[in-house]
């Protein structure tokens, strides 16, 4: 899917920083091709799937992650694990906020309370996409 979807922490409203080992744990393992000086990654699941990653890891957090060009499948099951683990959202374009658990609604900034949606795998996040 030809679509840039991004992820980001929030504590009380304002943007956090991710873990870094978080990112590593869940996306490392499949990373197959790297571009350290653009802060691009490219992984592959193993169902097949791929996607780019732009990840700025430095002293072991990242500020923002963005996920493009990315198939459904494994991949989105990768995300929701990341989402999880680093306490992250994803915020697609013209669609809700995705959150890994109802927790985080409340760190959100306002805007973004009312419409967020929990997802809890791949194929959660690939309905609220198609809804959009």
């Amino acid at each position: 899917m030809s679509y840039d979807m991004f992820v980001q922490r929030f504590e009380q409203g304002a943007a956090a920083p991710m873990a870094g080992d978080a990112f590593l744990a869940v996306f490392e393992p499949r990373v197959d091709r790297r571009e350290p000086q653009h802060n691009y990654w490219h992984v592959s699941a193993d169902d097949g799937g791929r996607a780019d990653v732009h990840a700025a890891l430095a002293g072991g957090t990242l500020g923002s992650l963005m996920i493009s060009r990315f198939s459904a499948g494994a991949v989105l099951d990768m995300l929701v694990t990341y989402l999880g683990l680093a306490d992250a959202v994803v915020l697609p374009p013209g669609c809700p906020t995705l959150l890994a658990h109802e927790g985080q609604r409340h760190h959100l900034p306002e805007e973004l309370r009312a419409d967020a949606v929990v997802v809890q795998a791949g194929a959660d996040v690939e309905r609220v996409l198609q809804s959009c």
